[in-house]
C-alpha cells in the first residue's frame, strides 16, 4: 500500500534527500517548502498518512502549523513526525506537548528518517537497523507525549559545566 507523506522541509537539499530515501521506500512525497506553502496545502489537498514537520521553516513556523494540524477537522488525527537539527530538550518537550506525534533529531544522511517512519506509521522496520533518535510517547499510555530522548553524554556535559 502507498502511503503519501507530506514533507515540510526549508532546506532544499535535505527536502530533496527526505524525497528520495522515502520515494525508493515505495512512499508518495509532497514538498511543502515553507509553512505558508504548508498552510495552503491544509487548506486544499486531502490529508496524507504522514506529516514530517521541520521544527524551524519560513513563514509559518512549525509548532505554529502543529497547533493548525491538530485543529483541523479532517487533519487532526494525522500523525506528525517533528524534525530538527537541535537537540534541544524545551523544543522537544513543546512539540509532544502540542501534539506531535515523534520527534527526530536530523543526523547526516537522514539515516534515522526511515526508521522514524516507519515506528509512526506502525510498518515493519526497515532492513537496515540503525540507532534509535526518535521521541515518541511511551507505548503503555498513547494520549500522554513524554520524551525519552537523553543521552547520558549531555548530562555529563551539563555536570562538567556546572
Amino acid at each position: 500500500m502507498k502511503h503519501n507523506i507530506l514533507v515540510v522541509e526549508d532546506e532544499q537539499d535535505t527536502a530533496d534527500l527526505a524525497k528520495r530515501v522515502l520515494e525508493r521506500e515505495g512512499f508518495t512525497v509532497i514538498h511543502a517548502k515553507d509553512g505558508r506553502q504548508a498552510a495552503t496545502l491544509l487548506e486544499t489537498m486531502r490529508p496524507p498518512a504522514l506529516v514530517v514537520l521541520d521544527m524551524i521553516i519560513p513563514y509559518v513556523s512549525g509548532l505554529e502549523l502543529l497547533s493548525a494540524i491538530r485543529h483541523h477537522p479532517d487533519w487532526h488525527t494525522i500523525p506528525i513526525l517533528m524534525v530538527s537539527a537541535d537537540h534541544y530538550e524545551p523544543d522537544i518537550q513543546r512539540a509532544m506537548a502540542q501534539g506531535a506525534t515523534a520527534y527526530l533529531v536530523k543526523q547526516p544522511g537522514l539515516r534515522n528518517l526511515l526508521q522514524a517512519v516507519s515506528q509512526v506509521l506502525c510498518l515493519p522496520a526497515p532492513a537496515s537497523p540503525a540507532r534509535s533518535d526518535v521521541t515518541a510517547p511511551a507505548p503503555a499510555r498513547p494520549t500522554r507525549r513524554t520524551s525519552r530522548h537523553t543521552r547520558p553524554r549531555d548530562k555529563q556535559r551539563k555536570n562538567r559545566a556546572a
